[in-house]
Formats: C-alpha cells, sequence, structure tokens
C-alpha cells in the first residue's frame, strides 16, 4: 500500500531545539549574522553553494507548531524540518523573521542534521516569549539551500502565547506523580501498569507523546503530526540530562529508509542557553532496530498489522549548563506526512 503525503500547513519557526551556544560544544558556531547566533551541529549547515544539479527550492517538509491561530505555551520549541541542506550565510534577520508584538526578537538559531542529511532549523528567543503575545515567524524566498535555492513563496505562521504553568519537576522524575511538573502539548498523558508491549521502565508509571489523533489522550497531536512533552522547570543548574525511551511505530517496516522518516528530538533550555538533540527516527533505527508489539493504546492506526518497538534505551545528554529554571523538552513528529502514527514512551528523567 502507498502512502499518501497530505498538505502539510506549515510554517513555524523555531524555537529552541537545539544545542548550546557554547564554543565548548563540538558543534561549529557560524555568526553568520550580528542579529542572530548561528549553531551548526552536523553536515547540514552548509558554507557555500555546492549542489549544483538542484533546481528544486527549499521548502518545508514539517514545522512544529505547524497550525497557525492557536495558543501555545509560551515556552513551546518552534522547529522547521526542511527538505535540504541549508546555507548558514542566508540565516539573517531578513531572511528569517521572528517577531513578537511586531518587534523584532533576536535570538539563538541552531541546525541539526537529521537522518536524511538534511537540515532541522530551530530558533530560541535572547529571552523567553512573553504569555499572551502574538508570534511571527516568516521564512522569506532569500533563505537558501545548499544550491543556492530558495522556496517559491514565504512560510509564515503566527500564534499568541499562554503562560508557562509548569510546577516543578524535580520530585516527579518516573512519572509517578501524575503529571505534576509536566506539560503536553497535543496527544501526551502518563500512562499507568503495562500498555501492551510497553511495561514502565521504573515503578508503575511512564509519559508517552505521538503523532496521532487521540491515542492515548483526549487531544489531537498539533497538525495532526506533532506532539510535545515539556518537563520543568528544573530549579537547579542542569549540565546532563538522562533518560529512557521506547520507540514505537507504524512506519515499521515498510518505511524505513523513506521520506516518511517520523523523528524523537530532545531539547533543554534554561536562562543561559539551549541544547538540542536529534534523539532516533524510524530511518535511523531501521529494520533490525525494531521488534514486533503486540499491542498498544491506537495502534497500529490505520498501518498493517505490524508495528515495532525499540524497546527501552537509554540516552544521555551533556551539555554546558543553560542556568537554572530549565526545561526539558521532549518532540515526536511525522515528517512529510501526517499518517501512520509513532509513539514516543519516556520514563526516569535524570539531572545532573
Amino acid at each position: 500500500m502507498k502512502k499518501i503525503t497530505p498538505l502539510l500547513i506549515f510554517a513555524l519557526g523555531f524555537l529552541m531545539i537545539t544545542s548550546s551556544c557554547d564554543k565548548s560544544d563540538s558543534e561549529d558556531n557560524n555568526d553568520t549574522s550580528a542579529f542572530y547566533k548561528v549553531v551548526n551541529k552536523g553536515n547540514a549547515g552548509v558554507t557555500s553553494i555546492s549542489d549544483l544539479d538542484d533546481a528544486v527550492g527549499l521548502s518545508v517538509a514539517q514545522a512544529i507548531p505547524s497550525v497557525s491561530n492557536r495558543a501555545y505555551p509560551a515556552n513551546m520549541p518552534i522547529l522547521f524540518f526542511l527538505d535540504d541542506k541549508i546555507l548558514l550565510s542566508s540565516i539573517t534577520e531578513d531572511n528569517f523573521i521572528v517577531t513578537e508584538n511586531d518587534i523584532k526578537m533576536k535570538g539563538i538559531v541552531s541546525i541539526s542534521e537529521a537522518s536524511n542529511g538534511y537540515a532541522i532549523l530551530s530558533y530560541i528567543p535572547e529571552r523567553q516569549f512573553a504569555a499572551n503575545a502574538n508570534i511571527k515567524i516568516v521564512l522569506t524566498t532569500d533563505l537558501l539551500d545548499d544550491a543556492g535555492m530558495g522556496n517559491t513563496q514565504d512560510t509564515t505562521i503566527e500564534y499568541t502565547t499562554t503562560a508557562s504553568n509548569n510546577s516543578s519537576f524535580i520530585g516527579n522524575t518516573g512519572f509517578e506523580s501524575g503529571d505534576e511538573g509536566v506539560n503536553f502539548v497535543g496527544d501526551g498523558n502518563i500512562l499507568t501498569g503495562t500498555q501492551g508491549c510497553v511495561a514502565p521502565f521504573g515503578g508503575s508509571s511512564f509519559g508517552a507523546i505521538t503523532t496521532g489523533l487521540q491515542l492515548i489522550s483526549g487531544d489531537n497531536a498539533i497538525g495532526e503530526a506533532s506532539s510535545i512533552m515539556i518537563l520543568g522547570p528544573i530549579s537547579n543548574n542542569v549540565s546532563s540530562v538522562s533518560f529512557n525511551y521506547n520507540f514505537l511505530s507504524a512506519e515499521f517496516q515498510e518505511y524505513v529508509g523513506s521520506e516518511y522518516d517520523d523523528s524523537f528530538m530532545a531539547i533543554v533550555v534554561g536562562g543561559n542557553g539551549a541544547h538540542s538533540e536529534f534523539v532516533t527516527s524510524v530511518n535511523t533505527i531501521g529494520i533490525d532496530g525494531n521488534t514486533s508489539c503486540n499491542a498498544f493504546p491506537g495502534m497500529p492506526d490505520n498501518g498493517d498489522a505490524y508495528f515495532g518497538s525499540t524497546g527501552w534505551v537509554n540516552k544521555q545528554i551533556n551539555f554546558d549548563s543553560v542556568g537554572d529554571s530549565a526545561y526539558v523538552i521532549f518532540i515526536v513528529t511525522d515528517v512529510t506526512d501526517a499518517i501512520y502514527s509513532s509513539i514516543v514512551c519516556i520514563d526516569d528523567v535524570n539531572f545532573n
């Protein structure tokens, strides 16, 4: 069965995600504009035009959030999954425009590399957006790929912010206290006990987010494609986060290696900066990295009878301290489509 790609409502501009702006990190730091701090992690940001055979302009494969004219938390990440590499020198205040109540906002623009080698662009403002503010993000036609090609029209998204209302997450790292210090945007929930092929890593509960429609909660993924889990604030300085995740997807096995690369990312943001990691995706896991899951709420969600699971995998992220009042943010998203859902289960989150 062939997958049909829906029209994506894309846009949005990219908040937080990626990497620390400290030069002690391994990624390259490229100040292509005095207005933005540009951080390039991997090979998806290029310094010169090199792909002379590409005649197709840069466009957005997926955005978070992807729906305009809605209210989102002021600390929610903004990301763009692009369909090519990006020319770093084209990231300027005139080509990538972020405004809060019509005032341009400086910030950190980070470029991460997806499993297909293409760019994931993220933006975090120099200070957190205010509550009840109007946010507008524009990717103009002068934002270029590695062939020097831009999109045929501007990509714009506009939304309003709500106050960040999380209580402290410090005492709830295993989700045994329900949603204390936890905020979901999209289809997310705290699940108790064994859910089909997934048992809690420890204790009796775990958190989960999906790319689907009310698979585990009464809410839909943003744009029927993306959901977010925000943990925090965390009062102490944080320079390391570890957690266990279990990635499930109806994309396995038939869409491994395709453009439909459902992805999982983690972001840490605080008063002194931000750090992000591309954690994994359907293509990264591959055919051999998952096993058949016998059941899970809402699955296989229009896929065939097979849907796979990685089992619990430990992940540790190290970075220079982002300061206190930090948030840890997990994101799962469909890429290039909005069907055949994926789910990320999270448990045993620890900070140092």
